[in-house]
């Protein structure tokens, strides 16, 4: 719920102090507070304040679409507990419940007057300047609460406010830590390295049937079926309403005769110009166009480089002189202009292509039409169709009965992975945001009613969990080929770590690195001065994190980043930052601030959580997450 009024009223101090809190409990942690207890309705239980699945869900939901922004694509479930975004969530949640808590032992308060003299002035729901209390009622149904709900939200964010801006203000960064750090950050090394050829090592052999059973006891969890359910689905998305928009051709041309110059092609242009510094610098151009002289060499002589002259390919209002471009609209194609001065430039210009414009008849464009037009109505119906299932919900229908009286599409899918593999090994919903469905639906419990899920393609999502299969081992004969791969790669580990660690100690024992990498197959190369956060090209991040632990000529290995071999590596150089200039030092000093300022709320927060008692649920956290299913 948090997280949704971030997403409206980003402008509110208050969230940019749980943003800290985000960050600082990727430091501290939750581990510490997972008991195995908590209420059975809460995630968490932080004194007499609870932190419910349900808002755990919806922020991380949001987290989750956040991070996906970012990253361009979407993330999945997995990619984000893999970051470690899902004990951050509950981190935050928990850190924000524990300043609630500690606001009412101070006895802090806010009356509702102030909070919505608050709202008033928040630039988030000012429209022009001017309050817009429909920005209030939008972020009030995009949260489903009521009025004394969002007011109760935004108590507790400025109460929070209150306590915590005294912290920050107190923070200041002493120099010693910005040269630190700018000597940290501006120090290089140079590497020589080596990889091993692993085609020339011994290879592991046949193992025994001993050593496979040993492998396939020792290693049981890698070889579990997958947790399947049994899911319904009801998809409400604009497309499948478009479907239903039914318009005649007389309603279909008059639309077309109300937009048609949105379908007009306007005509286009590849413009070249020269520009001049003064009139007497253009005539004397023009002068030498009309003498045969090439467009491009007067536009040298002019001081313009053929990049300088050439603007594209342009539409008339792409134009920004309207002068200019009334000219070279009137111009036949490579026909220079005469001087023209514009509102900034005085300049010579030429059309080198012209694209013809054209504006389409009804029947060519009548499908675009169409579409735009079942656009409109199916926005417009999307949210009537909410509350329709909405209701249903309520009635206690279930989605199957639902879908058939509004005529939507309905997924039974019975033994579903989480990967959405069906029981036959094919794909189980072929839709769009099929992997948005299914995560949530293994989110989901049997005869618990989840929230719609919002897919990407403007729509919604509703998913009920009809039975859970949970995984089971599989039988030793079930993997015997897999066993059989996994110990071959485990015994060619073995032997290539043994083998890089004799080669490194021959190197320590003074045996050439070149001709030691002669041997093992390899060919030596040596990198330019590289700082911590480069990785050169054969080196991998743990190599780089040892090269900046070694003296001068140590040496060491690791593995390669694909696995199958080792790379052997020497440290040759170590170079002493530069002095940083004053930009550098702001920046790096800015940075220690926002870092000690996180530091301050998180470990007054783990001041709270330790006074307050802090119990977390875990079997319903890993449940909730995805985390007790195997991957």
């Amino acid at each position: 719920m948090l997280e949704s009024i971030k997403r409206w009223a980003s402008g509110w101090v208050a969230f940019f102090l749980i943003g800290l809190l985000i960050f600082s409990f990727a430091i501290w942690g939750i581990a510490d507070y997972i008991t195995g207890g908590g209420g059975r309705g809460a995630l968490a239980t932080i004194g007499d304040k609870q932190v419910t699945v349900q808002e755990f869900q919806r922020a991380f939901g949001n987290e989750l679409n956040a991070l996906s922004r970012q990253a361009g694509r979407r993330l999945t479930y997995e990619q984000a507990r893999a970051v470690g975004l899902d004990g951050r969530v509950l981190s935050q949640l928990i850190g924000s419940s524990a300043v609630e808590a500690h606001a009412d032992e101070l006895g802090l308060a806010l009356s509702d007057k102030a909070i919505a003299e608050g709202l008033t002035t928040d630039p988030s729901f000012q429209n022009g300047g001017t309050f817009d209390r429909n920005l209030v009622e939008r972020l009030r149904r995009e949260l489903g609460v009521s009025e004394r709900g969002l007011i109760d939200l935004r108590r507790k964010d400025d109460l929070r406010n209150q306590i915590t801006t005294a912290l920050l203000r107190a923070t200041v960064v002493p120099e010693t830590m910005v040269d630190a750090l700018s000597d940290y950050r501006g120090e290089t090394r140079v590497i020589s390295h080596f990889t091993l050829d692993a085609a020339k090592l011994a290879q592991p052999g046949e193992p025994t049937a001993e050593d496979l059973k040993k492998t396939y006891e020792e290693n049981k969890r890698r070889f579990m079926t997958d947790p399947r359910r049994h899911l319904n689905v009801l998809r409400l998305t604009i497309d499948e309403l478009k479907k239903k928009a039914a318009f005649s051709d007389a309603e279909l041309r008059q639309a077309y005769e109300q937009t048609r110059k949105a379908y007009v092609v306007p005509e286009k242009r590849r413009i070249e110009q020269i520009a001049f510094p003064d009139l007497a610098a253009a005539q004397k151009a023009a002068e030498a166009l009309k003498q045969g002289k090439a467009f491009a060499q007067v536009a040298k002589q002019a001081g313009s480089s053929e990049t300088d002259i050439k603007l594209g390919l342009k539409t008339k209002d792409q134009m920004i002189d309207e002068k200019i471009a009334e000219a070279v609209f009137k111009l036949e194609k490579d026909q220079p202009s005469d001087i023209i001065e514009g509102k900034f430039i005085t300049a010579i210009v030429r059309a080198t292509e012209i694209q013809p414009g054209k504006e389409p008849t009804f029947e060519e464009v009548k499908d675009k039409v169409k579409d735009q037009l079942s656009n409109q109505w199916a926005s417009a119906q999307l949210r009537e169709y909410y509350g329709k299932i909405d209701d249903g919900r309520g009635e206690g229908k279930p989605l199957k009965e639902i879908a058939a009286e509004l005529k939507l599409p309905y997924h039974d899918l019975k033994g579903i992975t989480r990967g959405n593999v069906n029981s036959e090994g094919k794909p189980g919903l072929l839709v769009p945001n099929a992997t948005d469905i299914i995560q949530a639906g293994f989110r989901g419990e049997i005869g618990l009613e989840s929230e719609p899920i919002q897919l990407r393609d403007t729509g919604y999502a509703w998913v009920d969990v009809a039975e859970i299969t949970d995984s089971k081992q599989k039988t030793f004969d079930q993997v015997k080929d897999d066993v059989k791969r996994l110990w071959t790669d485990r015994e060619t580990r073995k032997i290539l770590s043994k083998k890089a660690k004799e080669l490194t100690e021959a190197i320590k024992s003074g045996t050439d690195f070149a001709k030691v990498a002669e041997q093992a197959g390899g060919k030596v190369e040596t990198t330019a001065a590289v700082g911590r956060s480069t990785i050169p090209d054969g080196l991998t991040q743990a190599a780089m994190a040892q090269v900046f632990a070694l003296r001068k000529g140590e040496v060491s290995n690791t593995e390669t980043a694909d696995g199958k071999s080792r790379v052997i590596f020497r440290l040759d150089e170590i170079n002493k930052a530069p002095e940083p200039g004053k930009d550098l030092t702001e920046r790096l000093r800015n940075e220690l601030l926002q870092q000690l300022r996180t530091d301050s709320i998180a470990s007054y927060i783990a001041a709270l959580q330790e006074r307050f008692s802090v119990d977390i649920n875990q079997a319903q956290f890993r449940r909730v997450t995805g985390a007790d299913q195997p991957q």
